[in-house]
Formats: structure tokens, C-alpha cells, sequence
């Protein structure tokens, strides 16, 4: 194996404690919020009550169980088959729960580094430790490193020419289904019939198993869940997306023809950077695209973007991408996101460029990585 430069174990140490830091500063506000939804989803599941899972008084009394002065609900909307998978997690009492759920998520991330380093090298580690998204991510309780992870081992597979198993990987992903809208989409556009079968066949076994534990009942409540716009937990702060809502909302633009034409716009461009793309190249231009093109979209959704980054600075043969895409492992475009409008259009406006460039850049024939 190769030796890691003393210099970067110096720069990964030292961002690592920027982010506990950082992170004992956010993880009090994310036991009362972001994990206490999926913690309350893990709790009816592990009860079977799987009818009523997205039933919002349901959840709110739940909810209440583990944190009393709670004043609105923080819904969970991740689909059925999700939480049942993460009922093992409510057999542990609330409080210990966070701390063991943010340190499977922290080894997760560091598991994800280390692919980096023995795909790409060492220059990977300083990129990965420099990325906001993935710590953030974890002091606020979420599960986006799991997205990152499983967004890994799909390349890897689909790398290695185990396409269908690439794709069903690639389906377990929609434990958050509109971050991967283009997905389908993308693989059609590059005939990628055996990932496209692997990944609907997935899929389809994940919506049979919602199903089945829901039934019709539990169908009609997770529906009504997300088309409810009366949560104000659900969509908060549209400001600081990194999607379409967040430029059209720091530019002011309220009007529906023109958001229509950004998200048109957004689609025609990653048709054209697709189309005969290598397989490197689909994987960061589809998974980008489809961040910007979703309605809620957070900056810590973006940590499945490091993938995507690490592509693009050793696999691209142009350098404005490779510079826009080193830019978006620093801290600084996913800062902007918390800084406040107008501000936080940085986040949104440099993936859009980067999109713009990796579409710009010139396909090498018979070029599969």
C-alpha cells in the first residue's frame, strides 16, 4: 500500500478537529431535529406500525415521547423499507442512540476516505478532509455519508463490469428518491440496460416491501406526508438549498415560467454532458444534476457530491473543471449555504457551473472510466 505523506496526515487531522468542533456545536439542536425523526421512524417500525408511519399525529407523539418541548413535528419522510431497516436502532434508549448513530456515521465517512486514498491516492485524503458537506451532515444527525456509501460501492461495481449489481446498489438510494431523479434517465441515455434492470428491478422490491408492511393505508398517509405544505419542518429555509429553490429564491425570482426554464435548462444541459459519456463522467454529471434539478435539497445532501468532485479532479481532461471541482472540496461554496441570502447562492451557482463545464468537456472515444 502507499505511504501517506506526513503532510497530509498533518491537514486530515487537523480539518478532522475543525469538524468535531464544529460539530459539538450543532449536535445539541440535532438530538431535538434531524435525528429525532429518523429515531421516532425507527421506533414504530420497530412496532410494527408501519400503517401509520407517516400518520403526522402519530409521529408527533412519538416525537413527544423522546423530546417533550418539541413544537412543531420534524416528519419522517424517508419511505417504509427504510425504516424497517433502521429498527435495530430504537432497541437502543434515544440519547445513547444519537451518540452511536453519529459514530457509525463518522467510521462510514472514514471507511469512504480510505476507498478515496486506495483508488485515487493520497492527494484524495486532503481532498475528502477538506469536503464541509459530509461532517456537516453528521453533526446535524442525518444520514446522508450512508448515500455517499452506497453511491461508492455502485461505481465501483458498475467499474468492474457488474452492471446489474451496480444498479440495484444504485436503487437502495432512494431512501431519499428525489436526490436521484435523473438516474433513470441517464442510464436509458447511455443504454445501460443491465444497470437500468439491475436498479428497477431493486427498485420495484423496495416498493412491494413499503407496501407490503404499509399496506394501501400507509400509502395514502406518506403521500399526503409530502404533499403537505402546512410542515413547517418539511421545506425550511429555502434559501440555503443547493438546488434550483436556492437560485431562484436568493435572486428573488418568484415566477413559475422562470423557474420552469431554469429547471429545463438545467435538464438540457446534463442530456447533452451524458450522452456518450464515460463512465466516470455520467456517474458526476448525472449525480450533480440531479441535486440541482430536485426541490429540497440541503447543503449536507451534497456529501454524496464527493464522489462526484474526486472524479472530476483525476479523470477529467479539462481544467476548468478540475479547478471548479477542488474548489467544491473546500469549505467555501457549502459555507456560503449557511451564510444567509443572497449569499448562499454560491453553493447553488458553483454546481451549476461545474455542470456547465463537465458538459463543455470533450469525450475521449473508447474511454469507459
Amino acid at each position: 500500500m502507499r505511504r501517506v505523506p506526513v503532510f497530509v496526515w498533518v491537514v486530515v487531522l487537523a480539518f478532522s478537529m475543525v469538524w468535531i468542533a464544529m460539530g459539538s456545536l450543532i449536535t445539541p439542536g440535532a438530538q431535538k431535529h434531524d435525528f429525532l425523526n429518523l429515531y421516532s421512524g425507527a421506533s414504530l417500525a420497530l412496532e410494527g406500525k408501519f400503517a401509520v408511519l407517516h400518520d403526522i399525529d402519530v409521529q408527533l407523539q412519538r416525537e413527544r415521547q423522546f423530546v417533550p418541548v418539541i413544537d412543531a413535528l420534524v416528519p419522517f419522510v424517508r419511505p417504509p423499507f427504510y425504516a424497517l431497516l433502521l429498527a435495530p436502532l430504537a432497541l437502543i434508549p434515544y440519547k445513547a442512540a444519537f451518540w452511536v448513530w453519529i459514530v457509525l456515521q463518522s467510521g462510514l465517512l472514514l471507511a469512504c476516505w480510505a476507498w478515496g486514498y486506495r483508488r485515487f491516492g493520497a492527494n484524495a485524503l486532503v481532498f475528502a478532509a477538506f469536503s464541509l458537506p459530509g461532517p456537516l451532515g453528521i453533526a446535524s444527525g442525518q444520514d446522508c455519508v450512508m448515500l455517499l456509501a452506497i453511491f461508492i460501492v455502485a461505481f465501483e461495481l458498475a467499474d468492474r463490469g457488474k452492471a446489474g449489481a451496480s444498479g440495484a446498489v444504485l436503487a437502495l438510494m432512494l431512501i431519499k428518491f428525489h436526490l436521484i431523479l435523473l438516474w433513470p434517465v441517464a442510464l436509458v441515455l447511455q443504454r445501460r440496460w443491465k444497470m437500468l434492470a439491475g436498479f428497477c428491478a431493486a427498485a420495484i422490491a423496495e416498493a412491494g416491501l413499503s407496501l407490503a408492511l404499509g399496506g394501501m393505508q400507509g400509502a395514502r398517509n406518506y403521500v399526503a406526508l409530502l404533499r403537505n405544505k402546512n410542515l413547517d419542518h418539511l421545506s425550511p429555509s429555502k434559501e440555503l438549498m443547493i438546488s434550483f429553490s436556492g437560485l431562484t429564491e436568493n435572486l428573488g425570482v418568484d415566477s413559475p415560467a422562470a423557474t420552469a426554464a431554469l429547471i429545463l435548462a438545467i435538464f438540457l444541459i446534463f442530456v447533452f454532458a451524458v450522452y456518450k459519456a464515460p463512465l466516470w463522467k455520467m456517474f458526476a454529471v448525472t449525480a450533480v444534476a440531479s441535486l440541482l434539478v430536485a426541490p429540497h435539497v440541503y447543503g449536507y445532501d451534497a456529501t454524496l457530491l464527493l464522489l462526484p468532485f474526486l472524479l472530476t479532479i483525476f479523470y477529467s481532461q479539462l481544467a476548468g473543471a478540475k479547478i471548479a471541482a477542488t474548489l467544491l472540496c473546500t469549505p467555501l461554496p457549502f459555507g456560503f449555504a449557511l451564510a444567509g441570502k443572497p449569499y448562499a447562492i454560491v453553493s447553488s451557482a458553483s454546481l451549476v457551473i461545474l455542470l456547465v463545464l463537465l458538459a463543455c468537456e470533450k469525450d475521449r472515444l473508447g474511454s469507459e472510466v
